[in-house]
């Protein structure tokens, strides 16, 4: 397959340039969801889109750079509704999680991402930045449901967001196996129950 390369003359907002990375990306995604983590090297790229190594060095300071471009697009941010029911809001918002987790890219590639974020600090920042951005808009749906009385004030909401996640990638992860729909609710409505203001303590409270 012939290779593209060429001399940008504009920014990284250049059409030509736009639809080079789009198509990089697209092929880094299929890799990951086929292949897994391994298999996105500069010479596989290459192959696979025609764009030159000269070309995505370019773009990318190695391979490590470029998946933690590709991977980071792989979930969109969590995007949490702020209605009056918070119990609803949390099962959809962990509903479209489990969704991503269970999804064939993320299967494939979170546990070499895992492993490669021991040794390679670029994978590391990729990770640590991918969960802490998802994470932040939990912590504000359950902050603004502690302000408003509909959980403790007290309640622990980092402890919160790993017990209402935890579950789903610790069954995908560890067990193997899928979440249901009921098994979702069921999760957020224990998790909800342990910080009722007129229940018993739990998460961040006196006794915890």
């Amino acid at each position: 397959m012939a290779t593209v390369s060429w001399v940008a003359t504009g920014d990284r907002s250049d059409a030509r340039v736009e639809r080079t990375i789009a198509n990089v990306l697209r092929a880094v995604h299929r890799l990951l969801r086929t292949e897994g983590l391994a298999s996105v090297t500069f010479s596989r790229v290459s192959r696979e889109t025609g764009v030159s190594r000269t070309t995505l060095y370019r773009h990318w300071s190695g391979p490590s750079d470029l998946i933690s471009d590709a991977w980071s697009r792989v979930a969109p941010s969590n995007a949490v509704a702020h209605t009056a029911d918070l119990r609803d809001d949390l099962v959809r918002l962990f509903l479209a999680i489990r969704d991503v987790a269970e999804s064939s890219t993320m299967r494939r590639s979170l546990p070499t991402v895992l492993v490669a974020a021991e040794g390679d600090p670029v994978i590391a920042a990729l990770h640590a930045d991918f969960v802490q951005a998802r994470r932040e808009p939990i912590i504000e749906r359950l902050a603004e449901a502690a302000a408003a009385g509909q959980i403790r004030p007290d309640a622990n909401l980092e402890l919160m967001v790993d017990l209402l996640s935890g579950p789903v990638f610790y069954r995908q992860l560890i067990r193997r196996i899928p979440t249901s729909d009921d098994e979702i609710a069921a999760m957020v409505a224990t998790v909800l129950a342990s910080v009722s203001p007129d229940g018993p303590e739990g998460p961040g409270g006196p006794d915890s």
